[in-house]
C-alpha cells in the first residue's frame, strides 16, 4: 500500500541462505525493499525520479568474484565494487522513462552506476532481467521488440537477439572477397564472393549487421533519426547509412563502429552508393586503401552530393582508436531532379552513374565528374530503383505504374517493358549472369524475369506485405518487407537440373528395362514397370504385340506339328489373372485410371472391357470399393458400355446384310455346315430351269432363304440350327425359348406375326431377280 500508483515490477533480492527481500518499483518513481519475515514491512523507499518498468537484482558476491578476472579495467563500477568493503547482498537494476540503465544500492538509496540504453526506438526499455545464477548475464528488453544481452560488472553489450521487426524498410548482404592463388605482382587475380552477413534496416534509428546463420545481429549506434538509406562498399569492408536526420554515417563493417560522420543535406537522405568496381588482386586493393573512399548520396531537398571521404587506410585507424573522422563540405553538388530524389547506384566500372526520382525521370551522370549524359524518358509514376546490369550498357528503373523497363545506354533509347505486377514495383536487382533479374512490389511479389523473352520465369509469394528491399549476391537472394520477415533464398538452378536429368536418366533406364524385359518373355513384370511410369500406350502396345506373337506362334505350331519355339514356351506362363491380383492399392488405383481412360476411347474399348472383366472377377469387391473416386469412375464406365453395346448391335445388324450380299451372289459364308444336307436332297424333287438342267437348285439359293428367315425372325427349324451351332449340348426346350426371345424382340417394332411373314414373303419374291443374276453370273 505505500506506492502511489501501479505497481509495474517486483523482483526478490537474496539476503542469507534462506532469508530474501521484496523489491517493487511502480510508476509513482519510487522503489520500495519489503522485510518478508515481519508481515511484509516496508524496509525503504528509494526514489528514482523516473517511472519505472522493470526492476531485477544481482548478486554482490558473484560480481565481485568476476572482479577479480578484470584486473586491469577501468571501469567505475568495477572500481566500486573492489573499493567498498562493507558491500550489500544485492544490487537494485531499474530500466524506465528515462530511458537509462541504473544500478542501485538498496543500504542506502544511492546510484552507483547509469548506462546508456542500447535499443532503438529511442533507446526505451521495458524490462530488465537476471538470466543466470551467477548474476554476470543479465537481459534487456525495449520499444524496438529485440533483446539486448549484457555482460557484468563491465556492463557491456555481449549479443543482440532480433525478436521482432516493424518493417524492414531496406537489406544489403556484405560481400566477402578472397583470392585463391593469386599473383602479387600481378593484378589479374578473380576474387570469389561470399557473402555471410547483411546489413538490415528497420522502422528505427540503429541499423543492424546480421549474421545469415543464427541471424545474430550487432547494432550500429549513431543516428538520432529514422535510417532508410544504405550501400555496402565493393570490398564489404565499409557500411554506409543515411537517415531522417539528414547525416551519412560510414561505418567499419568489422568493427561495427563509426568511423566517419558527413554532413550537409538539409532533408533526409534517401539514397547512398559507394563505387562498384572490385579490385581485381591484392594488390590492386593495397592501392585502392591509399586513395580517397567516394561517397554519392542523394536526398529529399533535390541535390546528389559526392563526397570524398579519407582514404581506408585512415578509415582503419580511427576505427582502431574508436575515433570518428568528420567531412563538413561535400566536392561536388548538383541538383539531380526536380523532385525529391529516391535512389542511386553507379555502374559496375565506375564510370557513369544513375539517378532515379519522384519527377519519373532516370538520369546518367558521368563518373566521377557528375556531369548530366542523357534522361530515359517513359515512365508514368515515380521512379523507386535503377540497376546496371552486370555484362551490358543497360539499365533496369522499376516505378510506382507496375512496371520494369529496360533501357540502352548508348543511345538512351527504351528496349522493353515487363509488366506483370500489379502494384508498384519497389525493387529491381540483377542476377549474376546479367540475363535475368528480380523485382520486388507492393504486392507481396518476388518475380524472376527473363531478359531476352520478357517472360516471368517464377514469382514468388513468400512475403504477406510490400516487399520493400531485395539483394543479390552470387548464389544468395535476401527480401525484407512490411510484414518483418527476412527471407534468405538460394539459387537452386543446378539442383533441379540435376534432378531433371537424374529423372531422364532413370525413365531411360526403365525404358530400357522394359524393352529387356519383354525380349526375355517376362509380360507381367513389363506391364508392371509401364504402370508404374504411367505408360498406357505401352502397357497396350505390349498386350497387343503379346497376343499377336502367341496367335502366330500357335499357327506356326499347327502348321508345323511337333515343331516348338523355346522363346515361346516362356511366355506359356504369361497369365494376366494373376499379374491383376498382384496390384498394390497405388497400382490398382493407377491401373483403374488407365482402364477408364482406354472405356472411353472406341479402339481402345474391347482391350478396357476385358481388363474390366479381370478387375471385377479377380479383385474382391471390398477392395474396388476402397479406392479413391471408385464411384465416379463406375458411373464414368456405365455411360461407355451402353455406347459400347450399341454400336456393337449396330455392327451385327450389319453384319447380317453384308451375309446377304454375299450369299445372293454365290459366295455364302453363313450356314455351310448346312450345305452338304443340300446335295443329298432328292434332286428329282426340286424343279428345272434354264440354268439347272439338272433340276438342282444353287446351294446360294438355299442360303439365301435361311438368311433371310434369320434376318426377318426365323422358323422354329432355323432356331434350332442357330442353337445347334452355339451350343451342341443344348435340347428342344432352351431352342423354344430362344425361338420367343427372338420372336419377342422381332415384335418390338411395332409389327405381329402375321404382318411378319407377308413381309418374308415379299422380301424373298424381291430377291428372286438377285438369284436369277447370280445364276446368270
Amino acid at each position: 500500500k505505500d506506492h502511489l500508483t501501479s505497481i509495474s515490477s517486483i523482483c526478490f533480492g537474496k539476503i542469507k541462505a534462506a532469508s530474501h527481500q521484496l523489491v517493487s518499483g511502480g510508476r509513482d518513481q519510487v522503489v520500495n525493499v519489503w522485510q518478508m519475515e515481519e508481515k511484509c514491512s516496508l524496509a525503504r523507499s528509494i526514489p528514482v525520479f523516473e517511472e519505472v518498468d522493470g526492476v531485477a537484482t544481482v548478486s554482490v558476491a558473484e560480481l565481485r568474484q568476476a572482479c577479480g578476472e578484470l584486473k586491469k579495467s577501468k571501469e567505475p563500477f568495477v572500481q566500486w565494487l573492489r573499493s567498498d568493503k562493507r558491500p550489500p547482498p544485492y544490487l537494485i537494476l531499474t530500466v524506465g522513462s528515462k530511458c537509462l540503465l541504473r544500478v542501485w544500492n538498496p543500504t542506502d538509496g544511492k546510484c552507483i552506476a547509469t548506462l546508456e540504453s542500447p535499443h532503438a526506438a529511442k533507446g526505451v526499455m521495458r524490462q530488465v532481467h537476471c538470466v543466470d545464477r551467477t548474476g554476470t548475464k543479465i537481459v534487456t528488453i525495449g520499444d524496438d521488440m529485440n533483446i539486448v544481452i549484457w555482460s557484468l560488472p563491465e556492463f557491456k553489450v555481449a549479443s543482440y537477439i532480433m525478436g521482432h521487426n516493424e518493417e524492414i524498410v531496406h537489406v544489403q548482404l556484405i560481400p566477402s572477397l578472397s583470392w585463391q592463388d593469386a599473383d602479387e605482382e600481378t593484378a589479374g587475380a578473380k576474387a570469389s564472393v561470399s557473402a555471410d552477413r547483411f546489413v538490415c534496416i528497420a522502422n528505427d534509428e540503429h541499423p543492424r549487421v546480421v549474421s545469415v546463420v543464427g541471424f545474430g545481429a550487432s547494432l550500429l549506434r549513431g543516428h538520432t533519426d529514422l535510417v532508410i538509406s544504405c550501400d555496402v562498399s565493393a570490398d564489404g569492408r565499409w557500411i554506409a547509412t543515411g537517415g531522417k536526420d539528414q547525416s551519412v554515417r560510414v561505418w567499419s563493417a568489422e568493427t561495427c563502429t563509426c568511423v566517419c560522420l558527413v554532413a550537409g543535406h538539409t532533408a533526409p537522405v534517401a539514397a547512398i552508393s559507394f563505387p562498384k568496381k572490385r579490385p581485381k588482386g591484392p594488390k590492386g586493393a593495397a592501392v585502392a586503401d591509399k586513395l580517397p573512399l567516394i561517397v554519392v548520396s542523394g536526398s529529399y531537398d533535390k541535390t546528389m552530393k559526392l563526397w570524398e571521404l579519407p582514404s581506408p587506410e585512415k578509415l582503419a585507424a580511427a576505427a582502431a582508436e574508436g575515433a570518428v573522422l568528420e567531412v563538413q563540405k561535400a566536392k561536388i553538388t548538383v541538383i539531380a531532379h526536380t523532385k525529391e530524389v529516391n535512389d542511386i547506384t553507379i555502374a559496375p566500372n565506375n564510370k557513369c552513374l544513375a539517378s532515379g526520382g519522384q519527377d519519373k525521370l532516370v538520369r546518367i551522370w558521368a563518373f566521377p565528374e557528375i556531369k548530366l549524359l542523357g534522361e530515359l524518358k517513359g515512365h508514368r509514376k515515380a521512379v523507386w530503383c535503377v540497376a546496371f546490369s552486370p555484362i551490358d550498357q543497360i539499365i533496369a528503373s522499376s516505378s510506382g505504374d507496375a512496371t520494369v523497363r529496360l533501357w540502352n545506354l548508348r543511345d538512351y533509347t527504351p528496349i522493353r517493358a515487363f509488366q506483370g505486377h500489379t502494384g508498384a514495383v519497389l525493387r529491381v536487382s540483377f542476377l549474376a549472369n546479367g540475363m535475368q533479374f528480380m523485382s520486388s512490389g507492393a504486392d507481396g511479389l518476388l518475380k524472376l524475369w527473363q531478359i531476352r523473352t520478357a517472360d516471368c520465369a517464377a514469382t514468388f509469394d513468400e512475403h504477406d506485405g510490400k516487399v520493400w528491399c531485395v539483394d543479390i549476391v552470387g548464389d544468395r537472394m535476401l527480401s525484407g518487407g512490411s510484414d518483418s520477415k527476412l527471407c534468405i533464398w538460394r539459387d537452386s538452378t543446378s539442383e533441379q537440373a540435376k534432378e531433371r536429368h537424374d529423372v531422364m536418366a532413370e525413365l531411360a533406364m526403365k525404358d530400357t528395362r522394359i524393352g529387356v524385359l519383354i525380349k526375355e518373355g517376362k509380360i507381367e513384370k513389363a506391364l508392371s514397370l509401364a504402370l508404374d511410369l504411367d505408360r498406357p500406350g505401352q502397357m497396350r502396345s505390349i498386350v497387343t504385340n503379346y497376343a499377336m506373337d502367341t496367335v502366330s506362334k500357335t499357327l506356326e505350331e499347327q502348321s508345323n506339328e511337333g515343331s516348338k519355339d523355346a522363346s515361346g514356351a516362356s511366355q506359356k506362363d504369361v497369365n494376366l489373372r494373376r499379374w491383376v491380383r498382384s496390384l498394390s492399392r497405388e497400382q490398382l488405383e493407377k491401373f483403374v485410371g488407365i482402364v477408364e481412360q482406354w472405356n472411353s476411347n472406341r479402339r481402345m474399348a474391347p482391350m478396357a472391357q476385358m481388363f474390366i472383366s479381370l478387375l471385377l472377377a479377380e479383385v474382391p469387391a471390398e477392395t474396388l470399393q476402397k479406392l479413391e473416386g471408385m464411384n465416379a469412375t463406375c458411373a464414368n464406365l456405365l455411360s461407355y458400355f451402353e455406347r459400347h453395346q450399341a454400336r456393337v448391335e449396330a455392327l451385327l445388324q450389319k453384319t447380317f446384310v453384308f451375309d446377304l450380299v454375299l450369299q445372293s451372289s454365290g459366295m455364302g459364308l453363313a450356314l455351310m455346315d448346312e450345305f452338304d444336307n443340300v446335295e443329298k436332297a432328292d434332286e428329282s424333287s426340286l424343279p428345272k430351269g434354264p440354268y439347272n438342267p439338272k433340276g438342282n437348285t444353287s446351294k446360294s439359293e438355299a442360303a439365301l432363304k435361311s438368311t433371310m428367315e434369320v434376318l426377318l425372325g426365323g422358323t422354329s427349324g432355323d432356331t434350332k440350327r442357330t442353337a445347334e451351332d452355339d451350343d451342341d449340348d443344348s435340347d428342344a426346350d432352351e431352342d423354344e425359348e430362344e425361338e420367343e426371345e427372338d420372336n419377342m424382340e422381332v415384335a418390338a417394332t411395332g409389327e405381329d406375326d402375321e404382318e411378319d411373314e407377308e413381309s418374308e414373303e415379299e422380301d424373298v419374291k424381291a430377291a428372286a431377280p438377285l438369284q436369277k443374276k447370280a445364276r446368270t453370273k
